[in-house]
């Protein structure tokens, strides 16, 4: 069985599957927006990921965006929901849309515990977890670009965040845990940077 993070803003339908879960013998904790998602996935190191693709203060794909970034998390399994047909803009091992069979739910993550014990790897098809070295062959300014698009869409969650941090103080909410996951979010772009730093010279490398 699996250590589940399940994200959901819909109370009932979170409690529902935490049941079902549960029942099924997994360990599961809940968070009710991606804000919430990123503060137990640091708490609780969760095997996988089941996510609401839309949710309030922080959606579940910026969560799981933010937390892929910090390497003991790079290979967190994430399995997506969505009403939508939405693109949700990460890659994710499955996506079930609403409503669904909640079977499929624990036959996603009785397929995923499968493959880990078997030792299988995942296909590497998640940008984040392709691994560049300068000299390597196949580099190309295409992965450039890729990585500085998510250099900019990290900025600009930040900047977001930097926002709902000053909302919520003018509205006298406590704003520590919002404060803590926006600390993590600079120190993932920092990192983000010196990768797409180390990227771009392993694409354009200096003259001999």
């Amino acid at each position: 069985m699996s250590r589940v993070l399940l994200a959901d803003d819909d109370t009932a339908f979170r409690d529902a599957l935490q049941t079902l879960l549960g029942d099924a013998g997994h360990d599961v904790t809940t968070a009710g927006n991606g804000l919430e998602a990123v503060s137990a996935a640091l708490a609780v190191m969760p095997e996988v990921i089941v996510s609401d693709v839309h949710m309030p203060v922080l959606e579940g794909p910026d969560a799981v965006s933010m937390l892929r970034a910090i390497p003991r998390f790079c290979g967190v399994s994430v399995i997506l929901m969505s009403g939508d047909d939405t693109d949700a803009g990460i890659a994710a091992e499955g996506f079930l849309h609403k409503p669904f069979d909640p079977g499929m739910l624990l036959d996603a993550l009785a397929s995923l515990s499968e493959s880990k014990h078997c030792g299988s790897e995942r296909a590497p098809s998640i940008p984040h977890q392709a691994v560049y070295r300068a000299g390597e062959t196949g580099i190309s300014a295409t992965i450039a670009d890729r990585q500085h698009q998510r250099v900019a869409r990290a900025f600009e969650l930040v900047a977001e965040q930097e926002r709902r941090i000053s909302g919520l103080e003018r509205c006298g909410v406590e704003t520590g845990l919002a404060i803590d996951l926006y600390e993590t979010m600079v120190c993932s772009v920092a990192t983000l940077t010196r990768f797409e730093r180390f990227t771009v010279d392993s694409v354009n490398p200096a003259p001999c």
